[in-house]
């Protein structure tokens, strides 16, 4: 992305009484546009297919003084109505430990790694009301805390992020957010391995998340049954990522399988979810990229008798559970979403051509959908412009 402009900021010393000295560093202005034309599905209402995107980014860099080879850095996103959509202000200390705070770049932590699997383009889920489960949501909340230590040779490193308070709106300076839902949250991310070269890339790693509720039916000593706790969380939910890639020449190649369990006590809630992605990407030197990937989404609900035939079947093994199953394939303790999908993307300098087709099968995009044969679509074309 090219800058618009670069500022030099000087003698601040004489306008901005509170500094007792005089700062120095960078400004740059950057942004894009993006022409998308949507189609979906023809059992869903489109309506006017062509849509708009504007944002402009601010950006600003600069040394210390002592010459200790750190580094800092803030991004503000704006809207085209001029509200704040994300910001970041990290300090880079010598390439091997960041020191970052963010609110609502998502791009720390575990929400980065919330999906590695190679595309030219757009994720296998984008533009379907249901996702993919996976990690993220501690460090894509607003007003992480994140520290990142990695090696400058082989690439492991661990990264922790920490949030005071998940799902608070962005908080300025000297302000609180007052009272929010979420409760306190943490996650790890470490890379066992991470090498990046122009014709060889591989990534091994593991991330996991909590979050840490105020109040549970554990910690209140409310036995985890239906009956008794039925609001609230059951204990702190957590959740658990595995991923590699592999990169040959042009060929990428990739698989995550993440688990969460919500600890949500209600008889329609669900358990756990578990999904599988994998994919692969081909890429043309600087211009061309094409890819296609798979996924598997399964939930398993509270109530193992949820519809079906529930007064009837039971289990052999265990028979306080039934297998709640109708003829139909619908009800029961599981059910699984099906994805796959494919993108791919032409790049001529600042102009980009991009597209994607996205399916979800299963229970994917409303209840009425059974097994992987009804399969609702997203299809995309996009074309941006960056400055």
């Amino acid at each position: 992305m090219n800058k618009l402009k670069n500022i030099s900021i000087s003698a601040l010393a004489g306008t901005l009484v509170s500094l007792s000295a005089a700062q120095a560093g960078g400004v740059s202005v950057s942004g894009s546009w993006e022409l998308s034309y949507v189609n979906l599905n023809e059992s869903k209402v489109t309506g006017n297919k062509l849509g708009i995107n504007k944002n402009i980014t601010f950006g600003s860099s600069g040394d210390l003084s002592d010459g200790g080879g750190v580094t800092w850095g803030t991004t503000v996103a704006v809207s085209d109505t001029h509200g704040i959509t994300s910001a970041s202000m990290n300090i880079n200390m010598g390439g091997i430990a960041t020191l970052a705070y963010d609110s609502g770049t998502g791009g720390y932590g575990a929400n980065a790694v919330d999906n590695v699997v190679p595309t030219a383009w757009e994720e296998i889920d984008y533009g379907l009301s249901t996702g993919i489960s996976d990690i993220g949501k501690v460090s894509s909340s607003k007003g992480v805390i994140n520290l990142t230590v990695k090696s400058p040779v082989a690439g492991t490193g661990v990264s922790f992020s920490y949030v005071s308070r998940i799902g608070g709106g962005h908080i300025s300076d000297g302000a609180t957010s007052g009272e929010v839902n979420g409760g306190t949250g943490m996650d790890l991310v470490v890379d066992l391995v991470n090498v990046s070269q122009p014709h060889f890339g591989m990534r091994i790693g593991l991330g996991a998340e909590i979050e840490i509720m105020d109040t549970t039916c554990k910690g209140t000593n409310v036995a985890n049954t239906q009956t008794s706790c039925l609001v609230g969380k059951k204990d702190n939910p957590y959740g658990g990522t595995a991923y590699t890639t592999l990169k040959l020449g042009p060929l990428s190649l990739g698989v995550q399988a993440t688990f969460q369990d919500p600890m949500d006590p209600t008889s329609a809630g669900i358990k756990n979810k578990r999904s599988v992605i994998g994919g692969a990407a081909l890429t043309f030197g600087d211009t061309l990229s094409v890819s296609y990937g798979r996924g598997t989404d399964r939930f398993r609900y509270n109530d193992a008798c949820r519809g079906g035939d529930a007064a009837t079947g039971h289990d052999a093994v265990n028979d306080t559970r039934c297998s709640g199953v109708d003829v139909d394939g619908t009800g029961g303790e599981y059910e699984t979403i099906h994805f796959k999908g494919f993108s791919a993307a032409i790049n001529m300098g600042p102009v980009a051509l991009k597209g994607t087709k996205n399916r979800v099968g299963g229970w994917g995009e409303n209840s009425s959908n059974s097994g992987e044969g009804l399969w609702k679509s997203h299809s995309e074309i996009n074309l941006s412009i960056a400055f």
